[in-house]
């Protein structure tokens, strides 16, 4: 819960407990959404100061959960919340270091949306500081292009295959 405490990390309120007995974070509600809903109200490309002020956010927000030998694991525009500030734009990063240590493998599936994923991935299962990075740059391509990657193929076994056979966004 401490690694969780950043100005570039969505607010956690508290933990709760699910009926299956699942835990969850309480977060704080975010009204301007997540990054994919910025994009889509922006129309296209948003400005570059904007551009920048959130990448500038979400990289120490990464920079925190590495700092503790976490991983997030799935880092995307669903998990990047926007604070509309007066003069700026906020980016936080939200289901932080949920994945667990870095370099370790918690599970024979891997979750994640698929264009954020880096190829090593979905070879060897491991969830890497690296691959957090390489969604990083997905994020960052997204902000510059102003569409999701690969936003005109469906997000299946054959785009997997050619992400790890070289192919990136155009």
């Amino acid at each position: 819960y401490k690694c969780l405490q950043h100005e570039a990390l969505a607010d956690c309120i508290g933990i709760t407990k699910d009926p299956t007995s699942c835990y969850m974070f309480v977060m704080k509600y975010y009204e301007n959404g997540n990054l994919y809903s910025y994009l889509e109200e922006s129309m296209g490309i948003p400005c570059w100061r904007d551009i920048i002020d959130m990448l500038w956010s979400i990289s120490t927000g990464l920079e925190s959960i590495h700092e503790y030998d976490l991983v997030h694991g799935n880092l995307h525009g669903g998990n990047i919340l926007i604070e509309r500030k007066m003069n700026s734009i906020d980016a936080k990063i939200a289901d932080a270091g949920l994945h667990g240590p870095a370099d370790k493998q918690t599970s024979q599936q891997i979750y994640g949306v698929v264009p954020f994923v880096a190829p090593e991935v979905f070879g060897d299962n491991i969830l890497t500081k690296e691959s957090d990075i390489y969604s990083f740059g997905m994020i960052m391509w997204m902000l510059s292009a102003g569409v999701r990657p690969y936003y005109d193929k469906s997000h299946d076994k054959q785009l997997i295959q050619e992400i790890c056979s070289g192919l990136r966004p155009n």
